[in-house]
């Protein structure tokens, strides 16, 4: 159960998390890179990765052949000849593959929580699945007893989308292994869609009509119906749309739209003057239209 932080606690995270994000600053400012063999690192029990593409992981791996390893791994030194994998295990999977002896490393400082490490450099490499994520966090709430604000803290995060990932943990396991097992994954808003249901059948029909594209309605002279004026399948990547009062066209860019900013909520960015001008415009023609008796 989560818990709000006391001054003194606050006071401890705000250290914590600052030592966590030093660790991926530049060597001169107090980063130690060290060069172990590969046989000396065990796995990491706290990985909020749990699968690994085998794709990927072949395309990183020629990638590395190639040109190097571009960004070291971290570790934390247990003893002579021995450190404990912290992130990067993708990379060291890879250098491991190429038969490499040795591999770059930063090694992380003591009193440092090596599993909020792993998150931290995960979510900054977006290395992660939403529902990796969510359990990551789940389990530093239940560590550490951090509330969702402390550890939107951490993540750099918005509290509320800590609390939109934390539960896609509601999501049934089926749904999740549909999702692993999709090549084209559904975004992030319409899998807190389905977390919002409580019954798993209703889950999985909500995400059986999210990936499912039918045939769209459209009227004669629109581009998107042939010379005939019928129906044609919906080109790869395209909202669904609805009847309504609008054309096919203005519906789909209304949900382009609406899928845009449903996306810069989830990862939100600083507003210029512009952006604001343009969203307070947005936002009075659509009062307009709908304040409209018509």
């Amino acid at each position: 159960m989560s818990r709000k932080l006391g001054t003194g606690n606050l006071a401890r995270l705000n250290a914590m998390s600052r030592g966590a994000l030093a660790v991926f600053a530049e060597p001169e400012q107090g980063v130690r890179l060290v060069y172990p063999d590969v046989d000396w690192i065990e796995a990491n029990p706290d990985q909020p990765r749990r699968r690994f593409d085998a794709a990927e992981l072949e395309a990183l791996t020629e990638s590395i052949r190639k040109y190097g390893l571009q960004q070291p791994i971290g570790v934390r030194e247990l003893g002579p000849s021995r450190f404990q994998l912290v992130f990067g295990e993708r990379r060291l999977r890879a250098v491991r593959a190429l038969g490499q002896q040795t591999v770059p490393c930063i090694l992380v400082p003591d009193g440092i929580d090596t599993a909020e490490v792993a998150v931290v450099e995960n979510v900054l490499r977006a290395d992660l699945t939403p529902f990796e994520e969510a359990d990551a966090f789940v389990a530093l709430v239940e560590k550490h007893g951090y509330s969702h604000a402390d550890l939107g803290q951490i993540m750099g995060r918005d509290r509320a989308e800590i609390t939109r990932t934390i539960a896609l943990t509601k999501v049934s396991a089926a749904v999740r292994e549909r999702y692993e097992a999709s090549p084209k994954k559904v975004a992030r808003y319409k899998l807190y869609q389905i977390a919002a249901i409580d019954d798993p059948d209703g889950q999985m029909r909500l995400w059986d009509a999210l990936v499912s594209e039918p045939l769209l309605p459209v009227a004669s002279g629109d581009p998107s119906a042939d010379d005939r004026g019928r129906d044609v399948p919906a080109r790869r990547g395209e909202p669904e749309v609805l009847l309504s009062a609008f054309s096919l066209r203005v519906s789909r860019n209304i949900l382009r739209t609406r899928e845009a900013l449903q996306a810069f909520q989830e990862k939100p960015k600083r507003l210029e003057d512009v952006d604001r001008d343009v969203l307070r415009d947005l936002r009075s023609a659509i009062d307009a239209i709908l304040d409209d008796p018509a």
